[in-house]
């Protein structure tokens, strides 16, 4: 991650925007799970700072994109939280989001994977993290600043931006705000080895329960197009955190073109090429 020298962990929420997991083909990979039904289904670790762990590996690009060799590989468009952790006495996990930003949790299609975590760091630029952030001064309590925000990404391709994901409201996840951060904190503290999902609190610890974390919180639903497309060597991916007060959804391709920060924006494009 940027603009740090101490190490941090990421992870992911599975299932938070509804249809997304269908369209992704990974519906099943949950279906025994006892939390099965509406709503998040786990988290997942995309970095770990654990020497030789598979995700060892610092996954966050914010200009690349590394598409491996032989695998298909589709863009998820999400808002990324940086936030602070801390442990009580009890050993229960405490999140305090500072910031958000545009995140691109680029997956490999894998079937038969075991775990989620297999199909997410396959090395540096498996990951896109924007450098534009928004700051969060009050966490996710209700009214803060991510209240306004919308998600749009974009795929370029032959000399144009194609919508790739749904344009869709930061308000439209499933589960939001405080209680968002709440299931987040249960799920660091205590989440244990089932389906796909990994025991949280054993990785932590083998960590060394790091002081900070990037959280991305749900890929929302394709386009037709994001559905049916995987990426390509030499294509472009943007992905657009954008408060429509301040930005119009009709500008974000020609920015995705030529980008540039801008006041009520988030913005990641990353340049696709095969590993």
């Amino acid at each position: 991650m940027t603009d740090t020298h101490r190490s941090y962990v990421g992870f992911g929420v599975a299932g938070n925007f509804a249809g997304h997991l269908e369209q992704a083909g990974e519906i099943r990979d949950f279906a025994a799970l006892k939390t099965s039904g509406e709503g998040p289904k786990g988290m997942f670790p995309f970095h770990l700072p654990i020497p030789g762990h598979f995700l060892s590996a610092d996954p966050v690009s914010s200009s690349s994109l590394a598409l491996p060799d032989g695998a298909q590989v589709q863009g998820e468009p999400e808002v990324a939280l940086f936030a602070d952790l801390s442990w009580d006495a009890s050993g229960r996990a405490r999140i305090r989001p500072t910031a958000f930003a545009a995140f691109d949790d680029a997956s490999i299609r894998r079937e038969g994977a075991a775990k989620i975590s297999h199909k997410k760091n396959w090395g540096p630029g498996s990951k896109g993290l924007s450098q534009d952030r928004i700051a969060l001064p009050d966490g996710l309590a209700t009214g803060c600043p991510l209240d306004r925000f919308r998600i749009a990404s974009f795929l370029g391709r032959d000399g144009t931006w194609r919508p790739y994901g749904q344009d869709s409201p930061v308000r439209g996840y499933t589960l939001y705000g405080p209680a968002l951060v709440e299931w987040m904190e249960q799920k660091l503290s205590a989440q244990a080895d089932e389906g796909p999902l990994e025991d949280l609190p054993t990785l932590l610890s083998a960590a060394g329960r790091p002081d900070r974390a990037v959280i991305t919180i749900g890929a929302t639903r394709y386009t037709p197009l994001g559905e049916s497309t995987f990426l390509e060597d030499g294509d472009r991916f943007a992905v657009a955190v954008y408060d429509p007060e301040l930005v119009s959804a009709a500008e974000l391709p020609g920015l995705a073109e030529r980008p540039a920060s801008r006041e009520g924006l988030s913005l990641l494009v990353r340049e696709v090429r095969r590993t």
